[in-house]
Parts: C-alpha cells; structure tokens; sequence
C-alpha cells in the first residue's frame, strides 16, 4: 500500500514538473475565464488524471453540451461565493441584512438551476448531468423565510414578525407625537432659539438654545456648540418621549436580531446539505465553463482510452489563431515511437508540448483544440523539453538533459508517452547519437511509447530501418527557405542548414569550403530525404486542398440536407393548411344541404344531388391530399432500405409497432399478415423490418406471438371484456402528447364496453388541447363521430365521440 501511495506521489510531484513546462497555468487561464464565479475556478485548477474518473467527467461535459445547444445557460445566482457568509454564520454570528439577500440569490440560483431541467421532456435528457444537477437541495423554507423578512434594499420588512410591526407602529406614533410637540415648542420659544429648528443628539431631541437664555428652560444639556454660544437642550416635558423612543428603539433591535437569528438558525441547520451543494456547483460551474470552451473555440471531447495516439488539426492554445498552424500527427497502437526531424524554429517543440499537454488536459477532463477524430491514449506523460541547464546545480546543457531523462526512465513504464526534445544534443554529435540511440532501443525493449525530436543523422537512419518506429519531419519551404510548421508523418527530415545559413548572409565561399567537408554518404543521404520532402510536400499541399474540398462539400451537403427538411416540413405544413380549407368546404357543404334538406321549399331533387356531388368531389380533393402528406412523411421518416419492399419481407407499419409477414402484392398494395390478421396496405404506409434494432423487436414479436399461441392451447378461450365503468375521460392539465396517449387507451375500452357515446373533457383554456385532440380523432378510424358537447354536457370544454 505503502508503494503505491509513493507512486502516486511521484506522479503528482512530477505532474507538477511538466506543467511548468508546458505552461500548463497559461492555457488554464484559457478555461477558467469562463466560470461563472471563483467556485469553478478552484474545481478546475484542483482539475488532473489522478484526481477524478475521466471517462464520466468528459460523458457528463458531452450530454451538458448537448443540453446547453437546447436550453441555453444558466443564469450565474446558484453560482454565488457565500462561503465566508457561512463562515460566520458556523461561528455563530447571526448574517446581516444585505447578507441574506445574497443567500437568496444563492439559494433562488439553485432553485432556477434545478427547474431548467425539470422542465424538459424527460426523454431528452435522461443522463448523468441531469441527475447529478437535480440532485442538489431544495431550499424553499429558507426562501420564503428570507423573503418574508427583507426587503430588496436588506432592511427588515414591518411585517417580519407581529410584534415588530406593533414595536413600529408605537415607534412611528411617538415619533409623530414628538414632531408635533416639538413644533409647537418651536413656536413659543423662538426668542431663545439660536435657530428655529431642533435637532437628535444621542437620539433624542433637542433644541439649540441660546447659552445666555439657558436658564429660562428647566432640561437636560446634551452638548454645546464650538463657539460656546450655543446648547443642545432637552426640555423637562421632552424626556418621556425621547426615554419612550429609546426603549421602543432597543425592543426594536432585539427583535429584529430574534428574528435574523431564527433565520440564521435554520441555515445553520443545513450548513452540512449547503457545503455539499457547493462542492457540487463548483463542478457545475467548471462543467459550464468548459461547455462554453467548446462552443466557442471549436473544441472537442476527446475521451482518453488505449494507446493509440492521434492528433488532428491540433491548435496550441496560447498561438493567436491568426498565427496558428494546426498539426496532424498519429502513432498507432502497433508502433512504439516517432522520431521528428527538421531545421531548428520549424516548430517541433511546440509539436511536443502540445501533444502532451493536450495529454494532459484530456485526462483532466477538460476538451482540447483538436478534430473530433482525434484519439488520445490514457497514458502518463514523462518531458524532457526545453534548456536544462542548469547553473546553481553545475549542470551543462546536455548534463540537464541526461538528468531529466534518467529520472522519466525510473518513472515510465508501458502505460506511459515519453517526448524528448533534441535528443542527443549538447555534447559530440558522434557519442550523443550512440545514447540517444541506446535510448531509444531501451524504451522499445520496455514497450514504452515515445515522440523524439533530433538533428543527428544516424537517429534519422535508425527510424527509417525500424519497423516499429515513425520517421516524421517539419515541413520546410524550400522556395521561401522557411518552416510551414507542419508535421509530415512518414517521411525523415532534412536540416537545411546550408540553405539557411545562405539564407542569413552566410559568404558563398565559407559555404564552398563547408560543403568539402561533409562526407560524401552524408550528403547523398541529405539530397535524398531533400527530394522526398520536396515530393510529400507538393502531396501534402495536394492532400490539404482535396480535404479542405471536401469539408467544404460536406458543409454544403449538410445545409442541402437542412434545407431539404425544411421544405419536406413546409410542404407538409401547406397540405395540412389546405386540409383545414377543404374540411370547412365540406363542413358548409353539408351545412348547407342540411338548411336544403330540412326547408320545405326545397322540392328540387336536382339542387339535392348537384350538392351531394360537390360534396363527393370535396372528400375525393381531401383524400388527395391525405394522400399527399402520406406520401411527404414515408419520404421524410423511411431510408431507401426500409422502402424496398418484396413478398416475404417484415414489415411494420410506419406509425405502428406490430410487426407482419408480406405473404402477396395486390395490385400496387401488399397484403400483410399479422398474426392471422390480413390486411392491404398502401406501400408508403409500410416500414422493412431491417437488422438491428428492429431485427431484435421481430424476434422478440415472433417469440411473443409463438407463446401466446401455446398460451392459447392450454387455457380454456376466454371472453376479453372492458373494466370501464363511467364512459369520460378527464385530461385537463395535461400536454396533448399525453392526453392523446390516455385518450386511445380509452377509445380501446370504449369499444369493449357497452357504451357507444364517450365524453373527453379537456377543459377551454387556449384551445391547444383541444385542437390537438381532434386533430387526432380526424384520423382514427375507431371514432364514427365527434363534436363539441351541449351546454348541458361541458360545451366547447368536452368532445363527444362515438364508436
């Protein structure tokens, strides 16, 4: 035990190490400006691999991501810091006015937060997130308790308690009686008065009497002016009052500090419910932030999972996005490293930090700036990236470097990456490759994933020999002489250093004479992978533009598809504007031959059935139409798979769940049997039962049918009849979805029953109950008749319906 807690201490310490390296604090800032408050904030900086479950923190960022394109964010109340009103609130200090109006705040947040949700179809959001945000508390005792008391200014309401109220009253009269009193003092001694006025001092009035007239008022001096030309005088007749205003003034302090303290207390008695709430919200409120992290920088979740590495169109955060050069680089699970080359300031240690940073963050749980087909595996990062020298401990650059290296080989093991920035460098390129390759071959030999960057030449060969490794290189103009700052993945790097150094003014002849130097393998092999940069980076530029095309002919693809939808449900919404037109045709067709019917001066027989046959040809309008929007919904509802339909197949119908056999075609219509049941139906009222999930229900609707049969053959035949007892049904308060689906259940006892004439009373409101109600009925073959019912039977508040 004690092993694995020094590992895991050994982790977090050196976690530490590499996000100094990374600059990991930097891009954090990235996600913390988008909390709400500072509880987020201290959820995501306590945010790393060892402290939560990834996989759930980046499941419940998902389906928030999912929720928030629906609803929208919250507002930022429930995410209020009141953790130092709470504070005082455990010491047992009674919170103050102003105070209370921010645990309002606070507990009204939560309160909001909690039916944001409530709200929503349950079907849409049934997920971790939501049980998670549902599952904090319910404050409604204290809301009410805080409104009933404070005011919106923080003041304590007259009718907080009934003894206050009375206390202020009291107050008030006293108060008004001084005023008056003090008045009328005014009034017969101004002579003495150094100002017609009085004043309150210790909370009591007084007047500013003239020193030299002191003697003429019998009182209480309560001060005098700087002067000394002045006294603060309370008269003899005045001290009742101001001794009545003072006690009223205590009774009103204690009783305020009664009633803050009964507040108070019942907070108190759910400090340990509110403390847990907002060890909650602090990771609501992280949640949040990184759901507006990935909306509004295009980011993606990436769950980390197995070990295969793959990064595309990854952004580094801290890179201005005018500047950015998004990288694509992949080590598979059957490869065990990549070995990158390429000119110096190409961009290959801002490749290594922003693979393991992105590591990092995604087994933090936060998103990361990459293409949703990026995989990122659930490993340990391990760095040597950057100068390590190091001048307090006496260690050269390459002294640093092998200091860094010994300590991640102690550490890694087969569940970890390793990523070493310019292996090899600081020393004799001849010795530093001969260790730079013992490196190498000891991670292999440890089945330990790895990204190197290097200059040295025998690292490039060894990578091109190894079937296990990747040779990699940063792409290098060579028009331009300068790095694109992309990865080519597959193919070594050159170092272009003789065109860069002519590049910054290097003389030609120093060069002529550099270049006898070189030994003559040495630049075969350079022109070599010269020429195959060359040729992968007119393939990639190539490759660049085919995929830019064809994101663009997706985007066009998907607003065709958009649009098309659109038009399938505009044209559906036009077919039923017209329904709605012919059925009143219809019904002023019918209304009319009934006036004819019922008129005796209607003797034409003619007129009867010239109307009759407007009335026919309006049904027949109507059925085209029907048939129509049929039509427009098989279309918009039913793959080409589930339309091909052939004598044999399973099918279902495509508002209906029973599943039938087609046993012939009958003109243009199937014949299809349901269990002994044959009907013929139009094909575009038809669904194929296709594999899947629909192959799972025949099976299981085969299985069902096979038991009822054997069923049947053991028990004796039986009449089902309805346990209806009254013939109406209430469905007043209900949404139309659910009043629709008690409403067929109802018709289905209707039948049963011994009743023909049932009643549904929905209730008047708005009429959308209703109106969705009849929109049904219109289409249930079961109903004969419907209308609105009789004075006498609800009005226009129930539908009368046969059966």
């Amino acid at each position: 035990m004690l092993s694995i807690e020094k590992n895991l201490e050994d982790k977090i310490n050196y976690l530490e190490y590499i996000k100094n390296k990374i600059d990991y604090n930097l891009v954090l800032d990235g996600y913390k400006q988008y909390c709400y408050s500072s509880l987020g904030k201290e959820y995501l900086e306590n945010l790393n691999p060892y402290s939560i479950n990834p996989a759930q923190e980046l499941q419940y960022l998902s389906e928030l991501c999912d929720i928030v394109r629906v609803i929208g964010y919250p507002t930022s109340d429930a995410f209020l810091d009141i953790r130092s009103i709470l504070r005082k609130i455990e010491n047992g200090i009674i919170a103050e006015g102003l105070e209370f109006l921010s645990l309002l705040r606070f507990f009204e947040g939560i309160k909001s937060l909690k039916a944001m949700f409530k709200e929503q179809k349950p079907s849409l959001f049934q997920s971790g997130i939501v049980n998670l945000i549902l599952g904090l508390g319910t404050y409604d005792e204290i809301i009410n308790s805080i409104k009933k008391t404070i005011d919106e200014n923080g003041n304590i309401k007259d009718d907080a308690s009934v003894l206050l109220k009375k206390i202020r009253n009291e107050y008030a009269e006293v108060t008004k009686e001084l005023r008056h009193k003090a008045e009328r003092f005014i009034t017969h001694h101004q002579n003495i008065l150094q100002e017609v006025t009085y004043t309150i001092r210790n909370d009591r009035y007084v007047f500013p009497v003239k020193a030299n007239e002191r003697g003429k008022i019998k009182g209480i001096v309560h001060g005098m002016s700087s002067s000394g030309l002045t006294v603060y005088l309370e008269p003899e007749e005045f001290i009742p009052l101001n001794d009545k205003l003072k006690v009223l003034a205590e009774e009103e302090g204690k009783e305020i500090a009664r009633i803050l303290r009964e507040i108070t207390n019942k907070i108190f008695d759910r400090l340990s419910t509110i403390k847990g709430d907002i060890e909650l919200l602090k990771r609501i409120d992280s949640l949040y932030a990184r759901v507006r992290y990935v909306i509004e920088k295009n980011a993606s979740i990436i769950i980390p999972d197995g070990n295969y590495l793959k990064l595309s169109r990854a952004r580094h955060p801290l890179i201005p996005e005018d500047k950015i050069v998004p990288i694509d680089i992949e080590l598979p699970s059957d490869k065990f490293g990549i070995v990158i080359t390429g000119p110096n300031t190409g961009g290959k240690t801002v490749s290594l930090k922003t693979v393991a940073l992105f590591i990092i963050l995604a087994r933090s749980g936060f998103p990361v700036l990459a293409g949703e087909s990026s995989r990122i595996p659930d490993f340990d990062v391990y760095v040597d990236i950057g100068d390590s020298q190091n001048i307090l401990e006496n260690l050269s650059t390459f002294s640093g470097h092998l200091h860094n290296i010994v300590q991640l080989l102690k550490l890694a093991d087969e569940n970890s990456i390793v990523l070493i920035d310019e292996l090899g460098s600081g020393t004799d390129p001849y010795e530093g490759s001969a260790i730079a390759l013992g490196i190498i071959e000891e991670l292999i030999e440890r089945r330990i994933k790895f990204i190197v960057t290097t200059h040295l030449t025998p690292i490039k060969l060894f990578s091109m020999s190894h079937d296990k490794l990747i040779s990699a290189s940063m792409e290098f103009d060579p028009e331009t002489l300068s790095p694109t700052y992309r990865i080519l993945m597959n193919i070594p790097g050159a170092s272009h250093a003789f065109e860069i150094a002519k590049k910054y003014g290097l003389p030609d002849a120093i060069l002529e004479r550099a270049q006898k130097h070189l030994d003559e393998e040495h630049i075969k092999i350079e022109e070599l992978i010269k020429n195959l940069n060359k040729h992968i980076s007119e393939l990639e530029t190539k490759r660049r533009e085919l995929e830019n095309t064809l994101r663009e002919y997706n985007r066009q693809k998907k607003d065709f598809e958009e649009k098309y939808k659109l038009l399938k449900i505009k044209r559906i919404e036009e077919f039923d504007k017209e329904l709605r037109e012919v059925y009143k045709d219809i019904q002023k067709a019918k209304k009319d031959l009934q006036i004819s019917l019922q008129s005796k001066k209607t003797e034409s027989e003619e007129l009867i059935k010239k109307r009759l046959k407007e009335i026919e040809n309006e049904v027949k309008h109507l059925e085209e139409i029907q048939g129509k929007v049929e039509k427009v919904i098989y279309e918009t509802k039913v793959t080409d798979e589930e339309k091909q339909i052939s004598v044999g197949d399973y099918v279902r119908l495509i508002d209906g769940t029973a599943i039938g056999k087609v046993i012939e075609m009958k003109s243009r219509n199937f014949v299809v049997d349901f269990n002994g049941l044959k009907i013929e139906v139009k094909p575009e009222k038809l669904v194929k039962v296709t594999s899947g999930s629909d192959s799972k229900d025949l099976k299981k609707h085969i299985d069902e049918e096979k038991e009822k049969i054997v069923n049947v053959s053991r028990i004796p035949t039986k009449v089902y009849t309805s346990n209806l007892t009254k013939n109406e049904v209430d469905v007043r308060g209900l949404t139309v979805e659910e009043a629709l689906e008690i409403i067929d259940e109802f018709i289905d006892q209707l039948l049963l029953s011994d009743f023909s004439i049932g009643y549904i009373i929905h209730g008047k409101g708005t009429g959308k109950l209703a109106t969705g109600i009849w929109n049904y009925l219109r289409h249930d073959k079961r109903v004969k008749n419907y209308r609105f019912g009789r004075p006498d039977e609800g009005g226009v508040g129930a539908t009368v319906i046969e059966v």
